[in-house]
């Protein structure tokens, strides 16, 4: 569940993938989504496969729909190799279309493979009319293969979230913080329930003119800041989120890295008369990859998802969400 909280990372994906192709070594890449992306106009490479270290190794086949992951190496303990985030879309009762992911995220402990996987959705309930490309999840193992996961598993996962999704609901809980006549996204996370709920982050997406996200984008004038509520993210969390959105090279982050955050202190992406930059604590740098960082966080995790959401909204939305466990 804290995991999903960090959020501090803000994804910079690879160029779209081919077809068919492999990869092995530590890297995130994006691919292609046939079923729309949760941000429009913003291409539709929105897919996600990460891989976290030099052992695992992937080949994508759209052709098939077919994921597969190998490696052979026997970790001491269980360890996360890996994760895939599937885009599309589903109706709500009251029957509007909204953006769903699927994310999973795969383990190896000695030489047998596991994963856990969740949704992510800006809106609570269930869900009808699911639209997601057909993918399944293969993994090599001792003499064959294993399907971990096919297209019924996560339509499944996506239509009726399971019983242990239900009652995580109810432990995390996301606040709307927008005043009445606001676009820009503003939202704070916390664990807990009814007047003990203990709030451990708040993110906002802001823009100039409190435009539309495409057109703060579009022009170069827009934030995307993270702070930390609370100094007890763990420290493992905030760095693999950081690896997942292209962010842990950064030398402006390296304490951040190293130590994770501090209660009280903000992560922001952002541009300014369409130069891209990266700030903490109390300093600027110049960021080429903002956009696409931006781009990858507001597709690729749950709290981005839901920012993504109230930004293109007409009006503010009353925001009724909840955070899956484990989620990004």
């Amino acid at each position: 569940m804290a995991r999903m909280l960090v959020l501090a990372a803000l994804a910079l994906l690879a160029p779209g993938l081919a077809a068919s192709a492999e990869f092995s070594g530590r890297g995130v890449f994006a691919f292609r989504s046939g079923s729309g992306c949760p941000l429009a106009n913003g291409g539709e490479d929105c897919n996600r496969l990460a891989l976290d270290d030099e052992h695992t190794r992937a080949t994508l086949d759209e052709a098939t729909h077919t994921l597969r992951f190998s490696n052979g190496f026997g970790y001491d303990s269980k360890r996360i190799v890996g994760d895939v985030v599937l885009q599309g879309s589903g109706r709500t009762a009251d029957g509007q279309r909204v953006p769903l992911s699927f994310h999973a995220l795969l383990s190896r402990s000695d030489n047998d493979w596991s994963f856990s996987s969740h949704a992510h959705a800006p809106v609570r309930g269930e869900f009808s009319e699911i639209r997601i490309d057909p993918w399944q999840l293969v993994v090599g193992e001792a003499g064959g293969e294993r399907v971990l996961f096919g297209s019924a598993q996560v339509m499944e996962a996506l239509a009726r979230p399971s019983l242990t999704a239900r009652l995580a609901d109810e432990l995390v809980q996301v606040r709307d913080n927008r005043e009445s006549a606001a676009r820009d996204a503003d939202i704070t996370v916390g664990l807990g329930v009814s007047k003990a709920v203990k709030w451990v982050a708040r993110t906002r997406f802001a823009t100039t003119r409190n435009q539309p996200l495409a057109e703060a984008m579009r022009e170069g004038n827009w934030s995307l800041e993270l702070q930390a509520l609370s100094g007890r993210i763990p420290r493992q969390v905030v760095q693999r989120d950081l690896f997942l959105y292209g962010l842990e090279s950064q030398s402006l982050l390296q304490p951040l890295l190293q130590r994770g955050f501090r209660k009280n202190e903000t992560l922001a992406i952002g541009a300014a008369g369409g130069k891209g930059f990266v700030r903490y604590d109390g300093q600027q740098r110049e960021f080429a990859g903002a956009d696409a960082t931006a781009r990858g966080f507001l597709q690729g995790s749950f709290l981005g998802l839901v920012l993504g959401w109230q930004q293109q909204q007409l009006q503010p939305v009353a925001l009724d969400a909840k955070a899956r466990p484990n989620g990004r």
